[in-house]
């Protein structure tokens, strides 16, 4: 067990090393890195509890503030050099990135600020302000973000000068800097709020039920779902990175949490190296298509559309299954055309061992999904969640082990939660901003602990192991500290996605862009001859072009700083041509996050390769590969949202015809993309195929009539052909390989 947790740790050093940090700090600096880690997460984690007992401006300053200072103590200003201490300017930009923090939380209120006439300092500290992010954006995210950031900044000053529909005349400097760094219109607006109020501390959730060992839980049943089937240990890794990568947030670490485990298995029963950690790199980034958490999209869209997020998880989830079904149908061909079998019964872990060890662990999601559906706040459905986990953590092994002394910890605990209730009552006499209470908060306590107790007694009763994490102080210490780590990438992309939509609102550039989507969609369907014009045809081009335009702009960025970027200069344009508001944000996320899956800048392929020991590129080229199977997938949805759930008129006959022939166009899309159903296809069968996909897209009964019947004849005649060959399913698995 220790040797697995040191080569997952060495494997996640080698995430962060990819990520842009290869500064290891020892000493007092690593002591000075947790504490600055533990204030983030744990002020995060009390906000989401008892809420602010600041400003919410104040609030935003503090998240930005922290998560900037910990970049530049924890950052290299480049990679390769190998830092074990923090160099003299690093603390010097840590520093002023204190004063900063301050002094915009101190004259937040000032006349200059509040009459918009900014004096000279204020000025200087907001172009400090904006140095810092882009800086920091540039070691954590990298170099893309930063040029993309660059040019809007470059095109507000310079658009007197731009040509015809891009030119603007709002070039005037103290003007942006001010609004960039003192109003929400710029750093401080929808992004960056979204990643104090909603992203940061599902990052805190995912990252304490990392540190449970929950990853090698769901890996482990997965395994014992798929393992014993053809490309099993595939199959499990994407359910498994499924499960994980919708609440992570993060590919990267994603992949890195679940490749750790399932590429060597996958590698063992004979995918080949470069494959392997492609297909852990599909099942790792369209966790983030995946309710209930979504990455960090659920909650981007909440405040893009004012759509509640009930109906969001709802209208998301049917997709995002069928996206999970497409990468499943990619590894199930790859697996049959290479003659790739499972893992033996023998090798898999008992189902029933895993969910006795640690099926508690399950809890905690239940939890968040019940109080989001019954309508409360997400940071406290979070909040509550994380509660659920660190009480169950740190007592099921405890009461196995220690009874007694146990019981007595867990009165104490009970009778702490219940008299909390009056300690605030009490405080709350002597502060300006009371601090919030949750009858719940006890409640839950007491629930966790007695189902502690049902874990510890079943498994002594059945002479099952506790859980091979036995969590403690250390644990929560790192849980602690991983979040705010993981957080930084969200919090300066966030940040300067912030500038980016800033941009766009002052110069007007959004409306500028939708328009000319709009058109040159419209100009292409008018030279078309009349035969090839129908209903939607001006929309496919539009969809079309936008698909380019986030495979363009989604190049090397996290999902987050994406799907940010696009809900604002692509979304509207969508809209404006008929498609319903919520599907025209999950379609730019779908393809933001395919971007993210796009070589030659893929990161989580750069990590998957690392585990897998292949070439970044053919890894990423993989990645993509196995992501298509759902390319066309959001083209469906956009024409035809009743797979949505949004059609109020569609029955369920209709959803369910809806979903049938979307699950139909997937399996032909990705029999055309492996070249193989039940055996090899020929050049005409595959162009069938590809046929079938694409006129299952239009959504109507003639095309979708066609669709199904096309890949019938193509399954009977490659069913005939297989059975004369002998490889009906695929031929003869060979025996399990060591890869």
């Amino acid at each position: 067990m220790n040797k697995e947790m040191s080569k997952e740790k060495l494997e996640v050093n080698k995430a962060l090393e990819l990520e842009g940090s290869d500064r290891l700090l020892t000493g007092k600096w690593a002591i000075i890195i947790l504490a600055v880690s533990l204030i983030l997460s744990g002020y995060h984690f009390y906000t989401a509890g008892f809420g602010l007992q600041v400003s919410t401006r104040t609030h935003l300053i503090f998240h930005l503030t922290m998560g900037l200072g910990l970049v530049f103590l924890m950052y290299p200003i480049k990679k390769g050099l190998s830092q074990r201490t923090v160099p003299w300017y690093d603390l010097l930009i840590a520093l002023i990135v204190a004063f900063v923090g301050f002094y915009i939380i101190q004259n937040q209120q000032s006349p200059s600020i509040l009459s918009a006439r900014p004096t000279t300092l204020d000025v200087a500290v907001g172009v400090a302000l904006i140095l810092l992010v882009l800086e920091a954006t540039r070691r954590v995210v990298g170099k893309p973000l930063v040029i993309i950031a660059s040019t809007f900044i470059a095109y507000y000053f310079l658009g007197e000068y731009m040509p015809g529909a891009f030119r603007h005349v709002r070039a005037d400097f103290e003007r942006f800097f001010y609004e960039m760094t003192y109003t929400t219109a710029g750093i401080f607006g929808t992004p960056i709020s979204v990643s104090a109020t909603y992203v940061f501390i599902f990052i805190l959730f995912g990252a304490i039920l990392e540190s449970t060992g929950a990853g090698k839980m769901f890996i482990d049943l997965a395994l014992r779902v798929f393992g014993r089937y053809k490309g099993g240990p595939a199959k499990a890794a994407v359910l498994a990175s499924g499960m994980l990568g919708s609440i992570s947030g993060s590919s990267t670490a994603n992949a890195v949490t679940t490749g750790t485990f399932t590429i060597p298995l996958m590698k063992k029963v004979g995918f080949k190296p470069h494959v392997a950690g492609g297909i852990e790199v599909a099942a790792s980034s369209s966790g983030q298509f995946l309710p209930p958490v979504m990455g960090a999209a659920a909650f981007l869209m909440i405040e893009y559309t004012n759509i509640p997020y009930v109906e969001i998880i709802k209208s998301a989830f049917i997709p995002a299954i069928l996206c999970y079904v497409g990468i499943l149908l990619m590894v199930h061909f790859e697996a049959s055309k290479n003659n790739i079998s499972g893992l033996k019964k023998s090798e898999l872990v008992s189902a029933r061992k895993t969910l006795v060890q640690q099926g508690y662990l399950i809890l905690p999601i239940i939890v968040l999904l019940y109080f989001l559906i019954k309508g409360f706040t997400v940071p406290n459905s979070a909040f509550f969640s994380i509660l659920v986990i660190l009480v169950l953590a740190f007592f099921a092994h405890r009461f196995k082990e220690r009874i007694g002394r146990s019981l007595l910890y867990a009165g104490i605990l009970i009778a702490f939660a219940f008299s909390l209730k009056y300690i605030i009552t009490f405080v709350n006499q002597f502060i300006s901003r009371d601090i919030l209470w949750r009858d719940e908060i006890p409640l839950l306590i007491v629930l966790s602990l007695v189902i502690a107790v049902l874990f510890a007694v079943s498994q002594k009763k059945l002479k099952i192991e506790s859980a091979p994490v036995r969590y403690g102080l250390t644990q929560l210490i790192h849980g602690f500290e991983l979040a705010a780590r993981n957080s930084l990438a969200v919090i300066v992309a966030c940040a300067t996605a912030g500038i980016l939509i800033g941009v766009v609102n002052l110069t007007g550039l959004s409306l500028k862009l939708s328009n000319m989507i709009i058109s040159f969609s419209g100009n292409i369907t008018s030279v078309l001859p009349a035969f090839l014009v129908f209903e939607n045809t001006q929309l496919y081009f539009a969809l079309i072009l936008t698909v380019f335009a986030c495979l363009i702009l989604g190049l090397g960025l996290p999902t987050t700083a994406t799907y940010v970027i696009l809900a604002a200069m692509i979304a509207p344009a969508l809209v404006g041509l008929g498609v319903p508001l919520l599907a025209a944000h999950l379609f730019v996320l779908y393809y933001g996050v395919l971007a993210d899956d796009t070589p030659p800048i893929n990161l989580p392929a750069y990590a998957t390769a690392g585990i897998a020991r292949a070439e970044p590129i053919r890894t990423g080229i993989q990645g993509f590969k196995f992501d298509s199977a759902a390319l066309l997938l959001p083209f469906a949805f956009a024409t035809n949202p009743t797979i949505l759930l949004l059609n109020p008129d569609a029955t369920w006959v209709d959803v369910s015809v809806t979903i049938f022939t979307a699950l139909i166009g997937m399996v032909a899309f990705a029999s055309f993309i492996q070249k193989w159903l039940i055996v090899k296809y020929f050049w005409f069968e595959r162009l069938a195929a590809l046929v079938a996909a694409l006129v299952l897209i239009h959504g109507h009964w003639i095309t979708d009539l066609t669709g199904v019947t096309i890949l019938a004849v193509l399954f009977i005649s490659q069913y005939i052909r297989g059975k004369k060959e002998g490889k009906i399913g695929g031929a003869k698995s060979k025996s399990t390989v060591v890869g």
